[in-house]
């Protein structure tokens, strides 16, 4: 499409963003570019200019709009930028990873537009892979999602969990050998081993699965 007062020079900012992007892929239309058309981004009517800048870029590399992936992505995505900034997080404020990292922002044949596998736990054991398995004995909510314990994006739970041990189990387990109440302030002056320290995985500490023969309670 030609801009009529430009000559063959398009104007980015006048012209729709699926334009812009059918202008870009004429270039990027391979490996991390493949996967664009019919994309969430794409699908939402976003165009490249949406996140990057051709003449007047703000980071170093990518030529992005903004200086770092993080704060262009934190533009829609805030909620989930901003639990980055809660005590349990991924070593994403400290520059070790970013929302890349995981996520393909031009698109993906699996969940999420991540990068690896076609789930969340291929992605998460892509680099976790002593929580890959398989185990002899297999704790359920793991082998459905790590999200089902774990919140990827931060929390200020120990070990990036959703709730607070012994709460985060009793969602559960709520009446199977153990009291099925939620332990109150006595049992906190008590001391008791399933409100203090690592609560119920003071004793099931294999809980992402187990190989023992007797470990089916993640004990062992």
């Amino acid at each position: 499409m030609d801009d009529p007062e430009h000559g063959h020079v398009q104007n980015f900012n006048k012209i729709p963003a699926s334009v812009v992007s059918e202008t870009c892929l004429k270039c990027h239309s391979d490996s991390e570019h493949a996967m664009w058309p019919g994309s969430a981004h794409s699908a939402r009517s976003l165009g490249c200019t949406t996140c990057h800048s051709v003449h007047t870029p703000v980071s170093e590399k990518g030529q992005l709009v903004k200086a770092s992936v993080v704060e262009v992505c934190a533009r829609c995505h805030k909620p989930q930028v901003d639990k980055q900034l809660r005590s349990g997080h991924m070593p994403v404020r400290e520059g070790k990873m970013d929302c890349t990292t995981c996520h393909n922002p031009h698109g993906s044949t699996n969940v999420k537009q991540l990068r690896v596998g076609n789930y969340v736990n291929e992605a998460c054991v892509s680099c976790h892979a002593e929580k890959r398995g398989p185990f002899l004995w297999e704790h359920a909510a793991g082998r459905e999602s790590c999200t089902t314990c774990h919140d990827p994006h931060g929390s200020n739970n120990d070990r990036m969990l959703v709730a607070r041990e012994p709460m985060l189990c009793q969602r559960c387990h709520i009446g199977t050998r153990h009291p099925s109440t939620i332990y109150d302030g006595t049992a906190l002056a008590q001391r008791s081993n399933r409100l203090i320290t690592r609560s119920c995985t003071n004793c099931h500490q294999q809980i992402h699965g187990s190989n023992h023969p007797s470990g089916n309670a993640f004990a062992r």
